[in-house]
């Protein structure tokens, strides 16, 4: 499922935006000028044109461009990709591909045309949307050896039945043994699949699901944190902010006047903040 779109100009050259983990997979294609990741503790790549990265969820990174430069960007995150894709991204952590001239007009269409529906969605959003991903995962593919087929998990279908009851009822605060007994296994039997399929405790993946619920409420209201809390299955504030920190590295007021602003459209009274984000991360707000 689509969690975010981003699809325009950005200031990462003269303001770059912070290292930081992402809750879902983040496709970033540079379509016009120069762009390069960052990372915590290691020298930064020089920026480079007409190239797709994907990151898998938890990886902590920035973005940096070229000084006194701009750079058009699409900017996509999945709550899950094809299996395929997650066994080829297990290797180097994350993959980078050229783009021809031909793939990069592509990506340009499919921003144009996918930016209204995440805007204002109807009926054929989702479709749109996942038509995008299978598009995104085949190029990421497409230079990789082919190898031997890997048969599907037979157990991915459980797993994913109990992660959308789970996105579903979140405020109900599930827990293993609940979400067990809804896709009728143990929750000994439970731990052991997500742990083959998912390679993370269910408790993790229910605790990586909430927040990314929280980051979604947050990226598109202006909910207090005592509502956002709530309706992400945590008692108070409190304990929420303190979970928020722990997966993004930062408190939730930290996160929308920092770096949230640099995904989203920005309204008019906010355009100076974002030409300038980015710059005072470690002090909480």
């Amino acid at each position: 499922m689509l969690r975010y779109l981003g699809f325009g100009k950005r200031w990462f050259g003269d303001a770059p935006m912070p290292e930081h983990k992402r809750i879902n997979w983040e496709f970033c294609a540079v379509v016009r000028g120069k762009l390069a990741p960052s990372f915590e503790k290691q020298p930064t790549p020089l920026p480079v044109s007409d190239t797709l990265w994907l990151f898998p969820p938890g990886y902590v990174h920035g973005w940096v461009g070229v000084p006194g430069q701009t750079c058009e960007v699409l900017v996509l995150h999945f709550s899950a990709v094809p299996s395929a894709v997650e066994e080829a991204v297990e290797n180097p952590g994350y993959i980078a591909v050229r783009l021809s001239p031909a793939e990069r007009k592509r990506l340009l269409g499919l921003g144009s045309e996918l930016k209204p529906h995440y805007w204002r969605p109807v009926l054929t959003s989702d479709i749109r949307a996942e038509r995008t991903l299978m598009d995104l995962s085949l190029l990421i593919l497409r230079n990789l050896p082919r190898g031997t087929p890997r048969p599907r998990s037979p157990h991915l279908a459980r797993v994913l039945q109990a992660e959308n009851w789970v996105r579903q009822h979140l405020e109900e605060k599930p827990s293993v043994v609940r979400v067990a007994v809804v896709v009728g296994i143990s929750p000994s039997q439970l731990n052991r699949l997500f742990l083959r399929v998912r390679k993370e405790s269910p408790k993790r993946v229910i605790e990586k699901l909430k927040i990314e619920k929280a980051v979604h409420l947050m990226s598109h209201s202006n909910a207090k944190l005592h509502n956002v809390a709530v309706e992400c299955g945590y008692s108070n504030a409190s304990n929420f902010c303190r979970a928020f920190r722990l997966a993004q590295g930062a408190s939730p007021t930290i996160w929308r006047k920092e770096i949230y602003i640099q995904y989203r459209r920005p309204r008019l009274s906010e355009k100076a903040d974002y030409k300038s984000h980015g710059r005072s991360l470690l002090v909480d707000a």
